[in-house]
């Protein structure tokens, strides 16, 4: 499990620039937020990319990246651009990687933190723990830490959560690393499922 850990990490974080403070210094399997996803891919096969579940709130829509680009470090890669977006630039990006036991994604969750703490001048950060509302039982839990670049009212975030779902909940138990513009960050905590 370390040398899986440290070779995550290594690859994790080989693109991200020494000493960053803006949330666009900091890349996912290659993407920033801030860029146009059509440098990555063409049209047709951005829009044959639209992820199936999307948002009740349809102002923000998402595209599945592994379906047009192979993923080195995530089984999962979530991208968010703004509806109507003709140069689909990049909103929101969500690397999920699948774990077996809580320990596993804890330790994962928090070498990933120690790693960015020495890269990024987080103005603040949050370690939460929470009930998941995607398990109508309430057994699910995420525990997560937030790390904001700007001070509050701003929700612009690196954000590590372990989802750690109960077998009934019919949901696989995964990390996730999201990065978020404000605006995104905002429309998912307000507007997303509404």
């Amino acid at each position: 499990m370390k040398k899986i850990l440290g070779i995550f990490l290594i690859l994790l974080f080989s693109t991200i620039k020494s000493y960053a403070d803006r949330i666009q210094d900091f890349e996912l399997e290659g993407f920033s937020v801030g860029q146009s996803l059509l440098e990555f891919t063409s049209l047709d096969k951005i829009l044959s990319s639209k992820a199936k579940s999307q948002f009740t709130n349809d102002k923000y829509i998402m595209y599945r990246a592994e379906k047009f680009k192979k993923l080195e470090n995530f089984d999962l890669l979530n991208i968010n651009i703004k509806k109507n977006d003709k140069k689909f630039i990049i909103q929101g990006i969500a690397g999920v990687k699948f774990y077996d036991t809580l320990d596993e994604c804890n330790s994962l969750k928090n070498e990933i933190q120690s790693s960015l703490e020495q890269i990024f001048n987080f103005n603040s950060n949050e370690i939460t723990e929470f009930k998941s509302n995607n398990d109508k039982s309430g057994k699910s839990m995420v525990y997560g830490i937030q790390n904001y670049f700007k001070p509050y009212p701003s929700v612009e975030s690196i954000i590590i959560n372990c989802y750690h779902f109960t077998k009934e909940s019919g949901l696989r138990k995964n990390l996730k690393v999201s990065i978020s513009t404000e605006g995104y960050a905002y429309f998912i905590i307000n507007e997303a499922y509404k």
